[in-house]
């Protein structure tokens, strides 16, 4: 295992001419990016279950109408019921009839 932190390596091999960079996971990226980091580009929300949690935000920036996060991802299934009657049309015994099949939960 090398003493070397990566981006020195990197840097030293670009300066001899070879195409190199750093390898990251999105932890590294999240904690240790700068460029991302002085962007702003993750969003930060409160989730119900996962608590506060990071969200890749916008990958531009419109200065008159800027983007908006408002809520996390929802819960598995928590949209049931309003996919189901709004957009599907289904009817209460049709719901009922889906959650007691297990087709929903």
């Amino acid at each position: 295992m090398s003493d070397q932190l990566a981006e020195d390596v990197m840097e030293r091999l670009q300066g001899a001419g070879v195409p190199a960079g750093v390898v990251q996971n999105a932890r590294d990226i999240l904690d240790d990016d700068a460029h991302i980091r002085e962007r702003d580009y993750y969003v930060y929300l409160e989730h119900p279950e996962a608590g506060r949690t990071a969200h890749d935000g916008p990958g531009f920036r419109l200065s008159k109408t800027p983007a908006q996060y408002r809520t996390p991802a929802p819960c598995l299934g928590e949209q049931n019921l309003q996919v189901c009657k709004e957009i599907l049309g289904l009817s209460d015994d049709e719901i009922a009839d889906l959650l007691v099949e297990q087709v929903l939960y």
